[in-house]
């Protein structure tokens, strides 16, 4: 291949465009919708390189000074096209007139070995194997948290496991796109075959995923539903219009993302028949658009809840701590703008490569990341439960000691004088003044009022009281 020279034209002729172009006066562009033209022409050989395809036209047409249009039936065959009708199509849609025919497959031919021609990677599986044991741990422990803590699973929770499984399914597909361009990532370096399944897996991509987006990010919005009560009351009607607009807003994003793929060309298989297929809107700009509206979201839903949080019953370490936990959504959002930057960056229209598969690593990072980022709260809410040192989160030093007030005092001795409740149920007392129903934490071996601190379970007398009676009931609404 390398050794094949053919007498190529400078004329001011391509493909809709002007200018002189790096291939002997023709641009990538010129070149690449050559290989993808020619190469859906040539039915016949549909399993072969485009590369192949190309060469073995421009061989032909050097063997073949005469006028190719009164050899349509050769060109036909030397191209590989069951038809002369095929022929006349490819020449309608911009491969002619004949000077410029010969000259755009001449340059095609002789631009191979300047043309990259890179083989694929195996990092999909990496990524996608360490990703998915990650959140599967992840998920794991939410749980885990939910059935200890709540003995349930909430809406948001099922809305999560949902999510995770949309995000698995994403990513297996993912895999079998990869798999895809392992031989090649260059479109002149792949049969036409292999270069219609990859536009249909990365159609089906596209559809897929803003589907476990819309999951993951409901899932978070429902658990902030669950924060209102803590909320002051001045910011709670505020903070409850914000998530109900912002859950309109990403499902609206979710059905004009399925719309926007289904009907942007007039058939959903443009691969089949991509010369003859009109896409009236550019695939590329509509995913930069959505994938922009997504990166808007994720900041969103990081920045919403730190003044709620902010302004909890909490302590100031548990404070900070708190908004650390919600501010380890960031790295979702930063990871979602990578992808965006890797959407603008892609298109064989530039460089000859597709889609590539660092798009679906990143987005395959960005699922798995938003899983994990959410389920942050109910982790931390789980080693609170059994290892509250590991945070220090209920340590002395963070307190400042007080004297009981009066109301402190009767609610410890209605809890020592009264076994149960009107509702038969028995009632706790904690250190900082908060009562659980029978269930929420383990009785005393006593069977007595426990209170819960830093050091585990401890008679009342022995609590410093340092938090505010609504404190660990904020804390709990963490989980």
């Amino acid at each position: 291949m390398a050794s094949l020279t053919f007498a190529t034209t400078n004329e001011d002729m391509a493909f809709g465009q002007n200018g002189i172009g790096a291939f002997w006066g023709f641009t990538m562009t010129d070149i690449i919708f050559t290989h993808v033209l020619l190469a859906f022409t040539a039915n016949k050989k549909h399993d072969q390189k485009m590369s192949d395809v190309i060469v073995s036209l421009a061989e032909y047409l050097d063997r073949t000074p005469a006028n190719i249009s009164n050899h349509l039936p050769e060109v036909a065959a030397a191209m590989g096209a069951d038809s002369t009708r095929r022929v006349q199509e490819v020449i309608l849609r911009g491969w002619w007139p004949e000077e410029f025919a010969r000259g755009v497959t001449y340059a095609s031919a002789n631009a191979q070995p300047l043309l990259e021609h890179e083989k694929g990677t195996s990092a999909m599986t990496t990524v996608f194997a360490i990703m998915t044991a990650f959140t599967t741990l992840t998920l794991i422990l939410r749980i885990w948290s939910r059935e200890v803590l709540v003995m349930k699973l909430m809406l948001h929770d099922w809305f999560m496991v949902i999510g995770f499984l949309l995000s698995l399914t994403y990513g297996i597909i993912s895999l079998l796109h990869a798999s895809l361009l392992l031989p090649a990532v260059a479109i002149w370096d792949m049969s036409w075959n292999t270069y219609a399944q990859v536009h249909m897996y990365q159609t089906i991509l596209s559809l897929i995923y803003p589907v476990p987006l819309f999951f993951i990010k409901t899932s978070l919005l429902l658990f902030y539903l669950r924060l209102c009560p803590s909320c002051p009351s001045e910011i709670r009607s505020v903070f409850r219009t914000s998530i109900f607009c912002t859950f309109f807003f990403i499902l609206a994003t979710c059905v004009t993302n399925f719309f926007v793929i289904l009907l942007q060309c007039d058939q959903l298989a443009y691969w089949k028949a991509e010369t003859t297929t009109v896409c009236k809107l550019d695939s590329k700009m509509a995913q930069m658009a959505l994938g922009g509206v997504s990166v808007v979201t994720d900041i969103l839903l990081w920045l919403m809840p730190l003044p709620v949080v902010w302004q909890l019953d909490l302590g100031k370490r548990e404070k900070v701590l708190a908004v650390v936990t919600f501010g380890i959504a960031a790295v979702a959002c930063v990871v979602s703008a990578f992808r965006l930057r890797a959407i603008q960056m892609y298109g064989y229209v530039t460089d000859g490569k597709l889609l590539s598969v660092n798009v679906s690593i990143l987005t395959v990072v960005e699922l798995n990341l938003a899983i994990v980022c959410s389920s942050a709260p109910a982790i931390r809410a789980l080693i609170i439960h059994y290892a509250p040192r590991l945070l220090n989160v209920y340590s002395q030093s963070t307190r400042r000691v007080r004297r009981p007030t009066v109301k402190d005092i009767k609610q410890m001795e209605l809890s020592n004088s009264s076994d149960e409740d009107d509702d038969g149920s028995t009632t706790y007392t904690i250190s900082v003044g908060i009562n659980v129903r029978q269930g929420d934490y383990p009785m005393s071996p006593g069977g007595g009022a426990v209170t819960m601190g830093g050091d585990g379970l401890r008679a009342p007398q022995d609590v410093e009281k340092g938090s505010p009676p609504g404190s660990v009931r904020s804390m709990r609404r963490l989980a």
